[in-house]
């Protein structure tokens, strides 16, 4: 398909407005995910599997707003749900019903949730879980993964990206704080653990021993690399964390699209808290904490005594997001995830032959509808394993933009997931357009 107008070209609409934009935002946008070189794309429509940007350019969308969107953009049962509820109102200051429905669907999906409470993102429902968790056992300190992300709340983003010069021993991994200007005070408060080290898990867990309210994890992290989590790890974490007290904190803000009851279900994973967002929502800003009843009730009120988690916002559980969730997770069955399998299957099969026919030594992880480029062949198993050399991180800025010019959208570092509007033949061109897109055959990223 011939393009509108180049959409990195210095006189496209998106050259434009981040002109504009920089007047008036930081940087130019809210998201620093969205910032692309020269200047982000700045879309203007989607549906189902393709994004088309404001100068008329269509992109096959192989990110889905970082795996949100899983029934298709513009979905028509969300959107014909959603444009009823809006004919009644967006947000009240009182409940509504489809909070309860949403919740219920969550409740008799997923095997380890017995109660949910709402908020309004991924980032909310990490930090409301390490809440709860501190409060239910009296204790300051949370073990988390190496490079894992869960958000932005300080804690939770400790080791996001350390650099090789400051993140210590592999076994048991200095705690990095990732914004400056955060209190020197986290170093108490987190301890960290390479992922898919069983060893490392049981010693770090036992050493903070009854000073460790939760150990949180992600069972597929996409900043580690999407690698395969291993059944020794798991038993190590949830063993250890029994041992000295602790709760299990289980992130499926993304992994919940694995399988009908999450990610938990297909490794047996059993959580005391699930932290959930993005499908949920069908689309719209959401998230969820959900657990065992007994580690639930910090956030209820108890008599005239306020709750030992104390938590609300002006949009929780408002009934745009509340009735667009109950839309896209009634569509999301088994035969949706046995589709959204064979579409992920198909990818990963199709670019491991491409990377073997072009005899390059790139690779690719992932599972369901996730996967994850890497431009290298070492083998992946945990943060230090995946980080990016620069050149590997320029690499990849380079394949960003390359894909871009054969209608493709992938994010910088080359994770993507696929939704239910996505066909054959879109993978097809996903997988030549990635191909077509390999460094020239001198660089050192080939066998």
């Amino acid at each position: 398909m011939a393009q509108s107008s180049a959409s990195h070209s210095a006189d496209s609409l998106s050259a434009e407005l981040f002109d504009r934009a920089q007047r008036s935002i930081p940087g130019g946008a809210s998201r620093s995910t969205v910032l692309t070189s020269p200047h982000p794309i700045y879309i203007a429509e989607g549906e189902g599997a393709w994004i088309t940007d404001i100068d008329g350019n269509r992109y096959l969308d192989a990110n889905n707003n970082f795996t949100s969107i899983i029934c298709g953009h513009a979905d028509p049962v969300i959107d014909k749900a959603v444009r009823a509820q809006l004919g009644r109102g967006t947000a009240y200051s009182m409940a509504t019903s489809i909070e309860i429905e949403l919740a219920e669907l969550l409740v008799d999906r997923i095997a380890s949730i017995e109660q949910v409470r709402f908020c309004n993102s991924g980032t909310e429902a990490v930090m409301g879980a390490i809440k709860a968790a501190r409060a239910f056992t009296g204790r300051p300190l949370i073990v988390k993964i190496e490079g894992s992300y869960h958000g932005t709340y300080d804690h939770a983003e400790a080791s996001l990206d350390p650099h090789p010069n400051s993140w210590g021993d592999a076994k048991a991994p200095t705690t990095v704080a990732y914004a400056e200007g955060t209190p020197a005070s986290l170093n108490g408060e987190v301890a960290v653990i390479p992922f898919n080290d069983a060893e490392a898990a049981w010693a770090v867990i036992r050493d903070v021993g009854e000073r460790c309210a939760a150990v949180l994890f992600d069972p597929m992290p996409s900043r580690v690399g999407m690698p395969a989590i291993n059944q020794e790890f798991i038993a190590a974490i949830q063993g250890a964390a029994r041992e000295v007290g602790a709760l299990v904190i289980l992130d499926e803000v993304i992994s919940l699209r694995l399988a009908h009851g999450g990610a938990q279900q297909l490794h047996g994973i059993d959580p005391d808290i699930t932290a959930m967002a993005k499908i949920i929502g069908g689309g719209f800003p959401v998230g969820a904490v959900g657990g065992r009843a007994d580690v639930m009730t910090v956030f209820a009120k108890q008599g005239d005594a306020r709750a030992a988690v104390p938590s609300g916002g002006t949009f929780t559980a408002n009934p745009v997001t509340m009735t667009a969730g109950v839309a896209c997770m009634e569509q999301l069955d088994t035969a949706a995830f046995d589709q959204l399998n064979a579409i992920g299957d198909q990818c990963r099969a199709g670019l491991r032959a491409g990377f073997a026919d072009a005899d390059v030594a790139w690779q690719v992880t992932g599972a369901g509808s996730l996967f994850r480029i890497h431009p290298n062949d070492r083998p992946i198993s945990n943060f230090r394993d995946t980080r990016h050399s620069s050149d590997e991180a320029r690499v990849m800025a380079d394949l960003q933009r390359e894909l871009l010019t054969r209608e493709v959208y992938l994010s910088d570092y080359g994770m993507g997931c696929w939704n239910l509007a996505t066909t054959a033949d879109d993978i097809e061109l996903f997988v030549n357009a990635v191909i077509a897109s390999l460094p020239n055959p001198a660089a050192h990223f080939v066998r």
